[in-house]
């Protein structure tokens, strides 16, 4: 089989429809210009050079000296300036601060680590150098396109080097060959592999798009079209490519995921309250995706004692929206709070109760944990005991996503009433 891998600008001249819905994908998701964008294994620069002309300030990074020449050449033919041209490799950023950049893009090196434990370090290092709440772009070369190329360029090549066949197919790893490995290993991921891996990486997932659409293998009279012709084209690909039914269909994927602002504003808040003394756990939505649940998060729920809850807003004072006071409703009441980290809701709850049977009754968790958030431990309920408040309270989905992480015995035991629980 010819090599996956070409010249990038000029692979993405003749495959327009790939590089037409990636723009629409960067221009939909980046935040507004002129945000710093680090463009890691960007080739000639094609997507560095176009979001400079958008009035991004662009850092390209890449392996090859050579590729960086042509990029400046190109980047010096179309009037614009890049912020640095950076020799180096997308699993080693060391060269960059953490938080240097509001978006990264990963549109190549994803294609030729053959090993999962070696995607992780591009994505550990992207995750590393964006800022909270930055994007990171990372596209994937599809398990089946290296198949699907062959079918149409290559039909022999299944027949003729059978185990290489069967390896990408099983594996997605295409090895190495010809004269001194002349064509380049590639790695190409099956599509329900690629949301996990950067949800792993820290990163909430949210699209993936299927960037060649519905003309995958088959754009060649597309191609030829030009004006409002070629638009309606761009329209009707971009309007299907996050569709799931594509993925396999198509030859390579985008994902797009976002740091999350919530993890580093509880990574704060946690260090403060041990330096203060002051007892917490962190509840809800936040607690469970810590412990592993893929989840998006939108704020932070903390449970409290009710003098803690006070303490709590005496170490933040400026973050306040809604002072502490005990506030009840039908249900539920408790000394309750909200406050404001930079655009991260917090929920503070002390000394939580429920009403029951004509009288007020303690429901906060019971159980305790530590988990590490990027190195600094937080404590949270038992992932078991949140799935039960989940069921108390009628949020049986959201429940159901929890139980395959949870552990048997924990949640027998609380079930048992051999653990106490206060949340049934």
């Amino acid at each position: 089989m010819t090599s996956t891998r070409s010249a990038s600008g000029a692979r993405l001249e003749r495959h327009r429809t790939e590089y037409a819905v990636t723009l629409r994908a960067l221009e939909a998701h980046l935040p507004p210009a002129p945000a710093r964008v680090l463009d890691c294994g960007g080739g000639p620069g094609r997507y560095a050079i176009a979001l400079a002309q958008r009035g991004y300030d662009v850092t390209l990074l890449d392996l090859s000296a050579a590729c960086l020449r042509v990029a400046q050449q190109k980047a010096a033919g179309a009037g614009v300036t890049l912020a640095g041209f950076v020799q180096g490799t997308a699993t080693d950023l060391a060269c960059f601060a953490a938080g240097s950049f509001d978006a990264v893009l990963l549109m190549g090196p994803l294609y030729h680590l053959l090993e999962e434990a070696e995607r992780q370090q591009p994505l550990a290092e992207a995750y590393r150098v964006l800022t909270p709440g930055g994007v990171l772009f990372a596209a994937f070369i599809a398990r089946y396109a290296g198949h699907r190329w062959a079918a149409r360029y290559e039909p022999r090549w299944v027949i003729e080097a059978p185990a290489d066949a069967e390896r990408l197919l099983a594996t997605g790893q295409l090895p190495p060959r010809g004269e001194e490995g002349s064509h380049l290993c590639a790695y190409m991921a099956h599509p329900r592999e690629v949301t996990p891996l950067l949800q792993g990486a820290g990163f909430e997932v949210e699209t993936v798009y299927g960037v060649e659409g519905l003309v995958s293998m088959i754009e060649d009279g597309v191609n030829e079209l030009t004006g409002v012709d070629w638009e309606a084209w761009v329209a009707l690909n971009w309007r299907v490519a996050t569709d799931p039914a594509l993925y396999g269909a198509v030859e390579h994927l985008l994902a797009v995921g976002q740091k999350p602002r919530w993890r580093a504003a509880l990574r704060a808040i946690a260090q403060r309250l041990d330096a203060a003394g002051v007892t917490y756990k962190v509840a809800g939505g936040a607690s469970i995706a810590l412990q592993g649940v893929p989840i998006p998060v939108r704020d932070i729920d903390i449970e409290t004692t009710a003098e803690d809850a006070y303490r709590f807003q005496a170490c933040f004072p400026y973050r306040v929206t809604e002072a502490v006071a005990l506030r009840a409703s039908d249900t539920y009441r408790s000394h309750f709070g909200r406050f404001d980290f930079d655009g991260v809701m917090v929920e503070v709850m002390g000394d939580t109760q429920r009403h029951e049977a004509g009288c007020w009754v303690p429901t906060t968790a019971a159980t305790e944990a530590l988990v590490s958030l990027d190195g600094v431990p937080v404590r949270v309920s038992w992932l078991e005991e949140e799935v039960l408040a989940y069921i108390r309270r009628g949020r049986l989905e959201r429940a159901g996503l929890c139980l395959p992480h949870c552990d048997r015995a924990r949640l027998l035991a609380l079930l048992r009433g051999d653990e106490a629980t206060g949340v049934i």
